[in-house]
């Protein structure tokens, strides 16, 4: 049995139509399922910071995980936004923050109480994690910026200068 060249069209477009709907389900599951990991790990962040000895431990987390269960609620919005884009690099900034405090807390536990073998490898984790999400949306944000920047000067210089006539 062969399809006739007119048919191929709306089935290929039907196809392209539902693997992009089930894309966009999936990614909705993927948004809440971080919402939901997140909001835990955030509750037990605060519970953290009113016990004593874990204040550090839980302003960490709570920056971090509380920037994850920001993320999660964008990955459930539209992600072609602009507005989504730049609300992801603010939350990739967070969570730059929170690796550079944990880098900064376990730096000074290790110069105060001596290095052990856990604290080196925490250390290395939050190093990459603060170059990946803290530097790294540093540099996005000014590409984007850049960008934004340079389509409105092509705008500009097609846009007719002086009275048009009317």
């Amino acid at each position: 049995m062969s399809v006739s060249p007119g048919d191929q069209g709306p089935w290929w477009q039907a196809q392209a139509m539902a693997l992009a709907v089930e894309a966009q389900r999936r990614e909705r599951r993927q948004g809440t399922v971080l919402i939901i990991v997140s909001a835990v790990f955030v509750a037990v962040s605060l519970l953290c910071m009113f016990v004593g000895v874990l204040r550090l431990i839980g302003l960490v987390c709570l920056v971090f995980f509380g920037a994850c269960l920001f993320g999660g609620i964008l990955k459930r919005r539209d992600s072609n936004s602009r507005t989504t884009f730049v609300l992801t690099l603010w939350v990739a900034l967070l969570m730059g923050l929170g690796m550079g405090l944990m880098f900064i807390f376990t730096l000074a536990s290790a110069l105060t109480y001596g290095a052990s073998g856990h604290q080196i490898v925490v250390l290395v984790v939050a190093a990459i994690g603060f170059l990946f999400f803290g530097i790294g949306a540093m540099v996005a944000l000014v590409k984007a910026g850049r960008t934004g920047r340079e389509a409105r000067d092509q705008w500009q210089s097609r846009r007719p200068h002086g009275p048009t006539g009317r």
